[in-house]
């Protein structure tokens, strides 16, 4: 079986890095390969967490290890009239970066984005933290609906036998909250909305309102999304981290992971009540809606080590180390 990076399973550290990247024109694809070659390197000098996640538009012109249905992040909008909308903005690499220490998290991605200038242009990138015990800003928390630690790489990663085997598909997403909004709230509609209850409490409301976040990406075999049933299908394993910015915005950066594409995509168009969610969209976006979106997948580490001309280290031997630099 090949290797799923590690950095999808680790402890996050308290401080993470998104960069998101994509090509300009004249651009090297032998300076790319060698820039995220040097850039695996660094970060396992320092002990950071690095997932590389490459897009649609550059895994195809870097491997023939390509997975099943890897389509692009397009914009998803609700069709009640509201307005919300899921904004699209596909890039072609994501540098995920976390560790304890943040001067060692924004030395790797600087020297990395400037070895690619010239070939690569930064799109967007976000810091953000682990706010209390994994809390979002909303006061619940976040990942309460992730399958058991062991049982992550089944629901995450590309099976053997697959194309991408030891891959993982990834949805990155900067949501905006309107916290005002949503702290006008009383904490019982909170958790309406939610479809359970707020920190320090985790277990589920009593029933699910068919407008709860539960109802919507909590996906049941019989059909009775977020309530007790059949055994939940098509699972995922979330990643996400709050972060704010000096102009007063705040939202969560969410990250999620599985061995299939469309679950991920599924979730999200119930969200905005398209689909099998009957018309009915997710309360949480009227306080919530992301103001980017981009799928990548996360080759595995030979996939990887053969895209960069790396040497495997299946035994933990060091990999052949490159300079950031052309």
């Amino acid at each position: 079986m090949p290797t799923p990076q590690k950095a999808i399973f680790n402890e996050m550290g308290a401080n993470q890095w998104y960069v998101h990247l994509s090509r300009v024109e004249g651009a090297d694809l032998g300076v790319i390969k060698s820039v995220i070659a040097a850039t695996r390197a660094a970060a396992d000098d320092q002990g950071i967490n690095l997932t590389v996640g490459i897009g649609p538009g550059l895994l195809g012109d870097l491997t023939d290890d390509v997975p099943d249905d890897f389509q692009e992040y397009v914009t998803v909008k609700s069709e009640d009239g509201s307005g919300r909308e899921a904004k699209g903005t596909q890039e072609e690499l994501l540098l995920w970066l976390n560790h304890d220490d943040k001067d060692k998290v924004w030395k790797v991605q600087y020297d990395a984005r400037t070895a690619l200038a010239g070939h690569m242009a930064v799109a967007r990138e976000t810091p953000t933290f682990i706010y209390g015990d994994s809390l979002d800003m909303t006061g619940f928390k976040d990942g309460t609906g992730n399958p058991a630690d062991e049982d992550q790489p089944a629901v995450a990663i590309v099976p053997d036998g697959d194309p991408g085997a030891g891959g993982s598909h990834i949805i990155a997403q900067r949501w905006v909250h309107d916290l005002d909004g949503w702290n006008a709230l009383s904490d019982e509609q909170q958790e309406k909305n939610f479809g359970r209850k707020k920190f320090p409490e985790t277990d589920k409301t009593d029933s699910q309102e068919p407008y709860s976040h539960l109802s919507h990406v909590e996906l049941r075999a019989d059909g009775n999304h977020g309530n007790e049933g059949s055994d939940k299908i098509n699972e995922i394993a979330r990643r996400s981290t709050p972060y704010a910015f000096h102009d007063g915005t705040v939202g969560l950066y969410f990250m999620a992971f599985c061995k299939d594409q469309a679950p991920l995509r599924r979730r999200l168009r119930r969200m905005y009540g398209l689909d099998d969610a009957d018309g009915v969209r997710d309360a949480i976006t009227d306080f919530s809606n992301p103001a980017s979106g981009s799928f990548y997948f996360a080759p595995s580490e030979e996939t990887l080590d053969a895209i960069t001309g790396c040497e495997s280290n299946p035994s933990g031997v060091p990999r052949r180390r490159r300079r950031l630099g052309p």
